[in-house]
């Protein structure tokens, strides 16, 4: 009886965070109109992967497939997995696939005689001063990397923050450990992520899978002096970048430095991965100091 119990707070615990979830992702929503014609912007995708695809050959590749049809600038792309191995999804495939980017950043947290796995950023922009956050779990990273745009640089780091490895047949007795000891991984990652962003000289964006739903620290941390670029444009839509049967949960982000403007955000309902992508559109604030 008294596992039966717990059992059902912990799920009422979690029903109640999601919903607190879906309530914050509209309470600062900024309805304000943007300053700019938007003839000088920037388009970015931020896409967690699973595995590029499952690796699959490009010709057959959903996740590849759609990269190439988006038409973004900026191309922030996490779980990526390439192999040596012919038989499966090789590096220069995938780059020949995506020749429309000629600068490209690969940040691999797994490299050996086989296959990679990490981040990737594709750009039509130049990339310099490409740098990474080592994290020690296993599969997660943080890609730096300065963006030139025309006469103005643009400071872009891509996260993978620590998940919390659930399944579908996690025992009852191990499920709050996890979630706690995952989560106190994350804060440690997010805290250095947000150490780095002060050091920055140059306007920020902060993007990718951050395994966080926006009520909790992870989210809090790397939110404090951004603008969330989902919110501020949204109009009534959730925003769930990632479903698992019924429960949808918003853990994928595009955040931007105040110098910058957010002026179309969208989450796009691919079915290439177990996350949906999101797609924001940007342009510089006037007079911000920057141009």
């Amino acid at each position: 009886m008294k596992r039966l119990f717990r059992w059902i707070l912990i799920v009422l615990m979690l029903v109640t965070l999601w919903l607190l979830a879906c309530m914050v992702s509209h309470r600062y929503r900024d309805i304000s109109h943007s300053p700019c014609s938007h003839n000088d912007s920037l388009t970015i995708v931020t896409f967690n992967t699973q595995r590029m695809g499952n690796f699959v050959k490009a010709k057959d590749n959903a996740v590849v497939h759609y990269l190439q049809s988006v038409g973004a600038d900026i191309l922030c792309l996490q779980e990526t997995e390439v192999y040596k191995d012919n038989t499966y999804l090789t590096l220069e495939e995938l780059k020949q696939a995506l020749s429309q980017y000629p600068y490209t950043y690969f940040d691999f947290k797994v490299y050996n005689s086989r296959r990679q796995y990490g981040n990737m950023v594709f750009s039509k922009y130049p990339l310099i001063n490409k740098h990474t956050i080592h994290y020690a779990s296993r599969g997660n990273i943080t890609s730096c990397c300065d963006v030139v745009v025309r006469n103005d640089t643009l400071r872009l780091m891509v996260n993978h923050l620590e998940s919390h490895h659930l399944t579908m047949q996690e025992q009852r007795n191990t499920l709050i450990d996890k979630i706690e000891a995952a989560s106190k991984i994350r804060w440690r990652q997010a805290w250095r992520v947000k150490k780095a962003m002060l050091r920055s000289k140059y306007p920020l964006l902060v993007v990718g899978d951050f395994n966080a739903i926006p009520v909790g620290p992870t989210y809090q941390c790397l939110r404090l002096g951004m603008r969330d670029c989902f919110l501020e444009t949204s109009r009534g839509e959730l925003g769930f970048t990632y479903m698992r049967r019924w429960l949808g949960v918003r853990i994928d982000y595009v955040l931007c430095s105040y110098d910058l403007f957010p002026y179309r955000c969208v989450v796009e309902h691919v079915e290439a991965s177990d996350h949906y992508p999101i797609v924001a559109s940007i342009e510089w604030v006037p007079d911000s100091g920057n141009r």
